[in-house]
């Protein structure tokens, strides 16, 4: 049987999963293939290279390596500064294992949307290192506060914007049971672009056309993949676990609710881990 690992994004609202798969790894619980989405994607990298705690590290840095905010707008023109967060965290400040996840045998993908095309593309994170990082940094590009990423001869964003929830294409990959894990609770709905509909055709109307379409109606697509995906939660296909307190901030700077909200997640995975294993052995 195989098993997939469908991981949500949520920028800081990660740190719920990153207290999740901590869980998890403390168990030595694995999966066959895992599919991560913008915060996720982070999530993915760090449970692959078996790195126990440096999503909390990388998503709540200290003040002084903060990367989003007003001070990184000065700095770079954008509140949301990807490239210190994927690439100079990985190299410098938090050393991300490179060799030990070339050695893993999971099959892992990093979830993006092509901007030209409005397609989503899901690439395989096991590529040269600086693609692989490329694709995280994509697949955390959020639209208005951070730019496209130039990767393969096209420019990607958030796979979210798509694709938020990729359990379908986990059951392409083969997968017959797919454990997701949410960031938010069944009744928080993501972002609605379509409410800064003339910025947002301001900002990609000209030149990514097909994709500012798309992002107008990410509400609607997003509604539709948590209606289909509580279906076949019941039929024994998706095994979820999400929060029971409201999220924090996407961009939370209150320490003790970033604190609070990764413990919740290793909280709550504690209390399903008999039955999740259950899931994945029955």
């Amino acid at each position: 049987m195989k098993t997939g690992l469908v991981l949500e994004g949520g920028a800081l609202r990660g740190l719920f999963t990153a207290g999740a798969l901590d869980f998890l790894q403390d168990k030595g619980v694995a999966f066959d293939y895992i599919a991560g989405v913008s915060a996720g994607a982070g999530n993915m990298m760090n449970f692959i290279s078996g790195q126990r705690g440096r999503t909390k590290q990388v998503i709540m840095p200290g003040k002084k390596d903060r990367y989003y905010g007003v001070s990184q707008v000065w700095k770079t023109g954008y509140f949301l500064n990807l490239e210190k967060m994927v690439f100079e965290f990985s190299y410098q400040q938090f050393p991300y294992d490179f060799e030990k996840h070339k050695k893993s045998t999971v099959e892992h993908e990093i979830v993006v949307v092509n901007c030209q095309t409005a397609g989503v593309e899901y690439i395989d994170g096991s590529g040269e290192d600086s693609h692989t990082l490329s694709a995280v940094k994509a697949s955390c590009s959020v639209p208005l506060i951070s730019p496209p990423v130039e990767m393969d001869d096209s420019a990607y964003m958030d796979g979210s914007l798509v694709d938020s929830i990729p359990y379908r294409h986990a059951f392409d990959k083969g997968c017959d049971k797919v454990v997701i894990i949410m960031t938010k609770k069944a009744d928080e709905m993501p972002t609605d672009y379509s409410k800064w509909k003339l910025l947002i055709r301001w900002a990609y109307g000209k030149k990514y056309p097909k994709f500012t379409d798309t992002l107008l109606h990410r509400a609607e697509t997003y509604r539709s993949q948590a209606e289909e995906m509580e279906r076949l939660a019941k039929e024994g296909r998706i095994f979820i676990l999400r929060p029971e307190l409201p999220c924090i901030s996407k961009f939370e700077k209150d320490i003790a609710k970033q604190e609070a909200f990764y413990q919740h997640g290793y909280d709550r995975m504690e209390a399903e881990y008999e039955q999740l294993l259950a899931f994945m052995k029955g």
